[in-house]
């Protein structure tokens, strides 16, 4: 099994006022902030989250909120960061993140959560296609797709199969800009849920197969001949929980929307 060793890069709760200090206080106080925003995020979505519901439901005052976390979507992108740093940490993989398998892996295994909270997917997607986003933000949810997908890119670039006219940083970005597409026709509607995992797949596997050499490409196109022509998605064992992992037990990976 194996563990992810990198983390994203944190986002400032309020790029223009950074916490000089922290206690117990604060810190508890921002944990029940950022948890009864999930839940609203859960039960409304974006459309539906209300500040003074959360500040109801957090004890805090709206003033309080906003000096913590300058405006609205800037805690729900911290919710969902936070949710999916939370589950990152608890999922262990019977596949490397190093490897083709282990990407169309974690993809399967993180976007069959999402059929369980389609409110959260929504605000994802939302949030990273509105022009009104900062770019930090922004770069938080790229963060979030980076984290695996630039330790399967830099092994394809150790093996050197990429070919020369490859620029890797815009590689990068169109296999991100790419799932992200797909998780927001989905979470529209665009796209029904028995052809979502498939949609998905497919998208990244033909970026591969158009961006890659050797033993990677003859990879993805076996993939995609084998998608196409079947409609079948590879049968992965699911994540377990590291806590139960050393305690002898196997269960699903929890889902971001807990």
């Amino acid at each position: 099994m194996t563990a992810e060793k990198e983390t994203p890069s944190p986002l400032a709760g309020h790029p223009a006022k950074p916490l000089v200090y922290s206690s117990a206080a604060i810190t508890e106080r921002r944990r029940r902030i950022l948890k009864e925003a999930r839940h609203l995020i859960a039960e409304h979505g974006v459309e539906g989250f209300g500040i003074r519901e959360l500040c109801r439901r957090a004890d805090v005052a709206q003033r309080t909120l906003y000096n913590a976390f300058q405006n609205k979507d800037r805690i729900i992108a911290l919710a969902i960061r936070e949710a999916y740093e939370e589950a990152n940490k608890r999922a262990q993989y019977k596949t490397s993140a190093t490897t083709l398998e282990g990407i169309v892996d974690r993809l399967i295994s993180i976007n069959r959560r999402n059929f369980r909270a389609r409110h959260y997917t929504k605000a994802v997607a939302g949030l990273y296609f509105s022009p009104r986003t900062s770019g930090d933000i922004v770069k938080s949810l790229q963060d979030m797709a980076f984290l695996n997908l630039r330790q399967w890119l830099d092994q394809v670039e150790a093996q050197n199969e990429f070919p020369p006219w490859i620029r890797r940083r815009e590689l990068e970005f169109n296999f991100v800009n790419a799932e992200y597409a797909v998780i927001n026709d989905w979470a529209r509607g665009y796209i029904a849920d028995q052809d979502y995992i498939r949609r998905l797949l497919e998208a990244i596997l033909v970026i591969t197969v158009g961006s890659t050499l050797g033993r990677t490409r003859e990879q993805a196109v076996r993939m995609l001949e084998d998608i196409t022509s079947s409609s079948r998605i590879a049968d992965y064992r699911k994540p377990v929980s590291l806590r139960a992992a050393r305690a002898g037990r196997k269960t699903r990976a929890p889902s971001p929307a807990g």
